[in-house]
């Protein structure tokens, strides 16, 4: 069994990697990226006989395509601007994938994907991803669900990669139409910084303020799950962060309209992107951990009652410093991928993760890797 592995030197994907090399069957591991020499170095450290290199463009679908024939399952951790067109190379390439994050017009290749008679399941990461099979387990323990409130604190630098620095800025873009809540069978828009409440994580982040992110989630459960009347992803990052982007709304530097500096014109972003990607306080973080809290209300026995589930996982000094992030992201990607590499996935077309996958299976296997998922039923909630 070969798996092409998009990004799986990067700062998400190198987890991804590593778990692959500890704990699958793949007798080929070839990891795919635009910059050949930084893979090889990090495979060097690995000492696994299965690793190997190819160079791969992600702009490029018919090249992508072409590097994909041949093997049996295509995993990416490619930055999510990327994910279209991984989907469609492997829908050409008739390969079975799964991607980190997920993006709205994947799922209208659905059809495609049915047609070329593979499986593709979209955002499997911490979130979306772990929070999907977290609602997807806490909706199964009700005889009714009716809402789901995700939450997750996303502890890491700033500028701890382009890839996620660029999903910072976006998911506070004033312009992004993703953000919304739904309820009552609409999706609701909102603008960045808006809903606000206070939620308490595992104890290496604590009590943190969370407000409404972009996450597919809020759009993929309830399609899976139509009896939900309301669903909501909040979300927030170490406080430096959060103080930086709410400067950020705040004073307008998400304008198109570049600014005239010294006889050149530069868009504010555009400035804050290069400015933070080059600055070394922008990789520093006290913190680097991953906190998810899924809470489902409904009814059982025929009481209104709340199940809520959070992780909790080792710390920065158990588990390697930055990897106390990292692996919160990259492991649900390995596990999927081995699921589906084990032919564990029947349907074919492109699904978010409570689609397709089981959860007990799923939270189980993340328990193995030291994520655990603790849960506590309520009963009578007004």
């Amino acid at each position: 069994m070969r798996i092409l592995m998009l990004g799986g030197a990067g700062a998400m994907g190198s987890e991804t990697t590593k778990d692959m090399v500890n704990t699958s069957d793949f007798s080929e591991i070839v990891i795919g990226d635009i910059d050949v020499e930084k893979v090889k170095n990090f495979i060097s450290k690995l000492n696994d006989k299965r690793l190997s290199v190819a160079k791969v463009d992600a702009n490029n679908i018919d090249e992508l395509a072409n590097t994909m024939k041949g093997f049996d399952i295509v995993a990416s951790a490619l930055p999510f601007k990327y994910d279209f067109n991984v989907t469609k190379a492997c829908i050409q390439a008739g390969i079975n994938g799964i991607d980190l994050s997920a993006e709205e017009n994947q799922f209208a290749l659905d059809e495609e994907a049915k047609n070329a008679g593979i499986t593709y399941i979209a955002g499997c990461g911490a979130t979306p991803g772990t929070t999907n099979m977290m609602a997807k387990y806490g909706i199964s323990k009700l005889d009714r669900a009716e809402e789901v409130q995700i939450s997750f604190a996303a502890f890491r630098s700033t500028a701890i990669a382009p890839g996620l620095l660029y999903t910072t800025f976006w998911e506070f873009d004033p312009a992004v139409e993703d953000r919304v809540y739904y309820q009552g069978g609409k999706f609701v828009r909102v603008k960045p910084l808006e809903g606000a409440r206070t939620v308490e994580f595992h104890e290496q982040i604590g009590k943190q303020e969370v407000v409404y992110i972009p996450h597919e989630e809020t759009r993929s459960l309830p399609k899976t799950f139509p009896e939900l009347k309301k669903v909501s992803v909040r979300g927030c990052f170490p406080p430096a962060t959060m103080k930086l982007v709410k400067m950020m709304v705040k004073y307008n530097f998400y304008q198109a309209e570049p600014v005239e500096i010294d006889g050149k014109k530069v868009k504010p972003t555009d400035f804050m992107f290069k400015f933070l990607i080059k600055n070394s306080e922008a990789k520093k973080n006290p913190v680097w951990a991953y906190g998810l809290i899924v809470e489902v209300t409904g009814k059982k026995n025929g009481e209104p009652a709340k199940i809520t589930l959070k992780n909790s996982h080792p710390s920065m000094d158990e588990w390697g410093g930055k990897s106390a992030y990292g692996k919160n992201v990259g492991l649900p990607l390995s596990i999927g991928a081995q699921i589906i590499a084990k032919g564990k996935v029947g349907s074919k077309g492109v699904f978010p993760p409570e689609a397709s996958l089981d959860p007990i299976e799923f939270l189980n296997e993340l328990s193995k890797r030291g994520i655990q998922i603790h849960e506590k039923l309520e009963m009578a909630i007004s």
